[in-house]
């Protein structure tokens, strides 16, 4: 039977660890890498602890297992208090091993007060915090310790701030002496700091030595709190800290990794040598140029110091020696334990096992979830009450810290602002999960409770973008101008990308340029810049911004990325794959990155190697179905290896998700009389009837906004699966590989489109010369017809099948024949016959 050790570091970050190993300066955990793997770890959004590490030992979003936030509503009424264990609503990791008669101990995972009767000892989240200042009134809160009767021997084994002394601190601030300690609670806080950890690290190393076990959790908090207290000291000064307050603390936080090494290394010798250890961090923490000035006066504003990136390294039997590992998310952590312990992992968890950590091949196995197996889990079977005074130490933790604002006097004040807040983390979840319709209902109802809270507005307007809601967005912001009342760059950003994504690049430059003037240069906002010059096709320009951003920030993998694919658009593909290397050594887990790195060496016509970061793009991302179609093309027209084609076609096939039926053509080409044709036949529309039916086209256009920007948006596409969809030929390339498309292509003699198209201006009171045919477009739209072919012909999961607007109107029972034997459908082809109204033929004769 397998033991297994977990190691949780709250925020613990590469960027911050790879010096100190190379200074010598963390042995313990450069041994632990050298025998086995490490890796970063993905974390999820919202970035906040009690969520993200509920998330770890669930393998579920914060939108299946419950915790949402810091706090939550007391349930006797009297305010709010620290979020409880007793709020998850599933099974953690230990209650399935308790399941399956694994000992198991668990020592101050967030949250997991009251400690749940698990088979083993749980000591909370509660475990560690001091009462007051003075250590003879530190009391034990109930439900900190399970089984109780353990609770006052481990209340021994805590450590009070009073009892760090001098030599500690000096480990930390050497010069602690020159610090106004009456009027300077840094160095209380330091010492607080550390016994809690020290606090949390007796417990856990006494477990160790004295108790069975199988499984044993341990989880520190301290770097994340040493972080957000001293981080801003950490080298190189910025201009904003002074040389005094440098001087004092820029050695705190390398010191507190240091000191987490040092534990590590205890716990390694009581685990022995048998052992699987995982250690992980939730996040990371910036430690460089990313660290904010400031920090945002709202509710988890704390959290914008978090880099989206934790640590993760696993040794034991089985698993890899002195690799590196891509791809990991903090989702896949229990599923991974669960296979260690030989237990199925269940289908409604949102990770999966890291099968690249391990030397062979792993049998996986599965079960629907774990939620319906019945037996003892050590789950609190009944709801529990605890003092509400008891509670509010650990909320004061939390107000001192700045994870939470102070609640105040005003009770109903305060349960609201604790539910909006728990409801838009919640929001965040649903967005993160790209479950968009729960995530913008739930935003929805918040704007429109608090209309004054930017956030909420900007996450919402964000999310209408997402899903190609521009109308909504577009009211959202007018909305969100008259209620500030005033210009500020914060909503000029805003409304720039909102029209970067309508297709507007012009007025989207011009706002982020005054943007630029207000608020100086700053990468991101250069990132803006250039994303608007690519939409312009001005790549020479937006190639030279994205260059003087990275001289400023050369660490921004989205820079990195940019310039790559700006460098590709302009056939510069041997300097596009050195910027999409540095993208990719920056952000590993960005499937375009790897896709475009293929395309690059797919075009210089290096087929073997082009395979490799296609592979990986569709580990990262295996719904990318484009990345499989040039695995496909290279194994077939290339490589001459049709076996291998056939693989990727396979698992093609599995990867589709539906079956849309597309009406395309160039504008005016017939496309509204066939989808009148269709409807007639049976078919369901996808429509919003949004455009209404005019002059130019009596019966409608059965078009749908949420099409109008396939190129940025795809995720209305499952809405539309079995349904007809109209979508003109410029947009048909921008489908994505994921569902099958039986096209019924409308052509129509060019001239007659543009006639056509002409007429219909000159009905909406635009000057147009109707006497006057336009080459230039005419030349247009017949290469954009031959691409549609060329493209059609290339697609794996595209049927097409071209219909002429004359043949429709001179023969309609052969070509409506023809079209359900195309649709393999039963339609009403007597329906289809009526539909085809020949008196709307206005534009059909034209002569040149």
């Amino acid at each position: 039977m397998p033991k297994v050790l977990v190691i949780g570091w709250d925020a613990a970050d590469w960027k911050v660890i790879d010096p100190l190993i190379e200074a010598g300066q963390m042995p313990t955990l450069n041994s632990l890498i050298e025998s086995g793997i490490r890796g970063k770890i993905t974390t999820l959004d919202p970035p906040l602890s009690p969520t993200l590490w509920t998330s770890i030992a669930t393998g579920k979003r914060p939108y299946k297992h419950g915790i949402h936030g810091f706090t939550e509503p007391d349930p006797n009424g009297k305010g709010i208090r620290p979020i409880f264990s007793t709020s998850r609503k599933c099974k953690a990791i230990w209650n399935i091993l308790t399941q399956n008669k694994q000992k198991t101990h668990v020592v101050g995972w967030w949250p997991s007060h009251p400690a749940e009767p698990i088979n083993g000892t749980m000591i909370s989240n509660f475990f560690q915090r001091p009462a007051s200042g003075e250590k003879k009134e530190w009391i034990l809160p109930n439900g900190a310790v399970h089984p109780k009767e353990k609770a006052d021997f481990f209340a021994k084994l805590r450590l009070h701030p009073n009892e760090i002394t001098a030599n500690h601190i000096a480990q930390f601030v050497p010069n602690f002496e020159k610090v106004d300690q009456k009027n300077d609670p840094r160095l209380f806080n330091i010492a607080k700091f550390l016994a809690d950890a020290s606090t949390i690290h007796n417990a856990a190393t006494y477990i160790l030595e004295y108790e069975e076990w199988d499984f044993m959790a341990v989880y520190y908090d301290a770097i994340d709190h040493f972080c957000h207290g001293f981080m801003k000291y950490h080298p190189p000064r910025r201009e904003h800290i002074s040389v005094q307050d440098y001087e004092l603390y820029k050695d705190v936080v390398e010191s507190a990794y240091r000191f987490h090494d040092m534990m590590l290394a205890r716990l390694l010798e009581l685990a022995g040598d048998d052992v699987t250890v995982i250690l992980l961090s939730d996040h990371g923490f910036h430690p460089n140029h990313n660290r904010p000035k400031e920090i945002p006066k709202e509710p988890t504003g704390p959290a914008i110091e978090h880099s989206p990136y934790g640590i993760l390294v696993m040794k034991g039997e089985g698993i890899k020696k002195d690799e590196t590992i891509h791809g990991a998310s903090l989702l896949d952590i229990t599923p991974t334990l669960l296979q260690i312990f030989g237990l199925p992992i269940a289908l409604d968890m949102d990770g999966k096992v890291l099968v690249n950590a391990f030397e062979n091949e792993l049998k996986i196995e599965t079960i629907q979830s774990w939620e319906n197996i019945k037996g003892e889990d050590g789950s609190h079977k009944t709801s529990l009450s605890h003092s509400f005074e008891e509670t509010q130490i650990e909320l004061q933790q939390l107000i001192e810290l700045g994870y939470i604002a102070d609640p105040g006097e005003n009770l109903e004040l305060a349960i609201k602002n604790t539910l909006d807040e728990n409801n838009f983390n919640l929001s965040r979840a649903y967005l993160n999960g790209q479950q968009w319709e729960q995530g913008i209902a739930l935003l929805e109802k918040l704007h429109h409770e608090n209309p004054t809270v930017l956030r909420f507005a900007t996450y919402l307007l964000n999310a209408y973008q997402s899903v190609g809601k521009f109308k909504n967005a577009r009211k959202l912001l007018d909305d969100i101008k008259e209620v500030l009342d005033r210009e500020s760059p914060q909503i000029d950003l805003i409304e720039g990308l909102l029209l970067l994504a309508e297709n507007r690049p012009i007025k989207a430059l011009e706002l982020f340029q005054k943007v630029e003037k207000e608020a100086g240069n700053q990468p991101q906002l250069q990132l803006k810049i250039a994303n608007a010059y690519l939409q312009l096709n001005k790549f020479e320009m937006a190639e030279s911004v994205l260059e003087k951003a990275l001289d400023h920030d050369p660490e921004d993998a989205g820079l990195w990325y940019c310039l790559g694919t700006c460098r590709y658009q302009m056939a510069k593909y041997e300097q596009s794959i050195d910027a999409i290397l540095h993208a990719i050594g920056l952000q590993y887990y960005h499937p375009p990155s790897h896709f475009y790195l293929g395309e690059n060496l797919l075009a210089i016509e290096r087929y073997e190697d082009a395979v490799a970061p296609y592979e990986v793009c569709l580990r990262l991302a295996p719904a990318m179905n484009m990345a499989r179609e040039r695995l496909i093309s290279i194994y077939e027209q290339f490589l001459g290896q049709p076996g291998k084609a056939n693989k990727y076609k396979l698992d093609f096939e599995k990867s589709i998700k539906g079956e849309l039926i597309i009406v395309s053509g160039l504008p005016r080409s017939g496309t509204s009389m066939m989808m009148q044709i269709l409807q007639a036949g049976g078919l369901e529309i996808f429509t919003d009837n949004e455009r209404k039916a005019d002059e130019s086209n009596q019966k409608g256009y059965f078009e749908h906004e949420l099409v109008k920007n396939l190129e940025k948006n795809k995720n209305w596409l499952p809405l539309a699966n079995g349904k007809v969809v109209k979508i003109i030929a410029q947009l048909l390339a921008h489908l994505p590989h994921n569902f099958k498309y039986k096209i019924i292509f409308m052509e129509r003699k060019i001239t007659e489109i543009i006639s056509s198209q002409q007429k219909m201006l000159k009905r909406d009171g635009k000057n147009v010369n109707l006497n006057s045919m336009p080459l230039e477009l005419l030349t247009s739209y017949e290469k954009t017809v031959k691409n549609v072919k060329k493209w059609a012909k290339a697609q794996s999961n595209v049927e097409i099948h071209f219909v002429h607007y004359d043949s429709v109107v001179e023969n309609p029972l052969i070509e409506c024949l023809a079209i359900k034997d195309f649709l393999s459908d039963d339609l009403n082809v007597e329906g289809m016959l009526a539909a085809i109204d020949i008196s709307l033929r206005r534009e059909h004769k034209i002569t040149v």
